[in-house]
């Protein structure tokens, strides 16, 4: 069972592979109850297939695969659960409406900002191999999000191979379904990125050690439902805050520290997060509000002791970034891209 109290079936596929991690399969759902989307091989046997997905030893690459949901119709989901198989540093899905070439992969439409004028909406991601099923507060009963049929999709998949073995770039994920005459409200994707700067003479310079601090301003009155931090194997501490407008105070509501096992945090009546601790993840609980004029603030610390200059890249050992990711209603959207 998973913390959430669902049935953990990572591995009940079957699936022979000769490859790494294929106790990382899903089963899909049953029709009726969700979908599955599924990038990599349809067939282990079939060579050509399987090199579309390999990556060999000391490569690491951030790229996109593109695909059309397999919904016939318009859907709404609110959880979802997603399992990859190991080198799996991170998983950006998005949602466009214009026309794109299904297979293969390629650069992506857009570069993770989320600046392209044809994005509807992002679809479920993942920033480490597992990411399991949440919970549906009571409150939120009525909160979902639409996935249009046949969704224009990509999938920006980084990857990154350590071993001395080629790899598969293979990911199951599994979007529940909820009755469309349930949804009331719609949740809105949090996007805060930090360090976009760091390019060039402006990246991190080697031997030096520093927290680089962000902020974004609110508008409306709202809430935060989620929250996930992501950075780099020089990352050290992230935490996340909010500056409250009345009083100028900052309360701090998410903290983590280990790169390799980033933390996600959920807000609301049913999850009991973690305390806070030295050298361990944590957030408050509880619902947490958020209002007009308040400031969402988040910094990383990040300790340079490579023999390279850092620079922004999605390059795990060589390159650094200070993105909060996460879930909001109610205030306008977050989308803070900042240097």
């Amino acid at each position: 069972m998973t913390a959430n109290g669902y049935p953990d079936l990572r591995g009940t596929c079957g699936i022979k592979s000769g490859y790494a991690s294929d106790e990382a399969c899903l089963p899909p759902p049953k029709p009726e109850e969700g979908m599955q989307i599924h990038i990599g091989p349809s067939n282990y046997e079939d060579t050509a297939e399987v090199a579309k997905y390999l990556m060999q030893p000391g490569q690491e690459s951030s790229e996109c695969w593109t695909f059309h949901t397999p919904n016939d119709k318009e859907v709404f989901y609110q959880t979802y659960e997603l399992s990859g198989r190991a080198g799996t540093h991170h998983v950006i899905s998005t949602m466009y409406n214009t026309e794109l070439q299904d297979g293969g992969f390629g650069a992506c439409a857009d570069p993770g900002t989320g600046t392209n004028g044809n994005i509807i909406d992002n679809l479920p991601g993942a920033s480490k191999a597992y990411m399991p099923r949440g919970t549906v507060a009571p409150e939120n009963a009525d909160m979902g999000r639409k996935i249009g049929p046949h969704a224009v999709s990509q999938a920006d998949m980084h990857y990154y191979n350590f071993t001395d073995k080629p790899i598969l770039r293979e990911i199951w994920m599994n979007i529940y379904y909820v009755d469309a005459s349930v949804v009331k409200r719609q949740a809105d994707q949090i996007r805060a990125m930090g360090g976009i700067s760091w390019q060039g003479p402006l990246g991190i310079a080697p031997g030096t050690m520093q927290t680089y601090s962000y902020e974004c301003p609110v508008t409306g009155d709202g809430q935060l439902l989620s929250l996930l931090g992501h950075y780099h194997a020089h990352g050290k501490k992230f935490t996340a805050s909010i500056r409250r407008a009345g009083s100028g105070m900052t309360e701090k509501v998410f903290e983590m520290y280990d790169f390799q096992d980033p933390a996600q945090f959920e807000y609301n009546s049913v999850a009991k997060n973690p305390m806070f601790t030295d050298m361990a993840a944590g957030a408050v609980s509880g619902t947490l509000k958020i209002n007009n004029g308040d400031t969402l603030l988040w910094d990383c610390y990040i300790v340079n002791d490579s023999d390279v200059t850092l620079t922004y890249v999605n390059e795990v050992k060589t390159g650094e970034m200070c993105n909060l990711w996460g879930s909001s209603y109610g205030i306008t959207p977050l989308n803070c891209v900042l240097p």
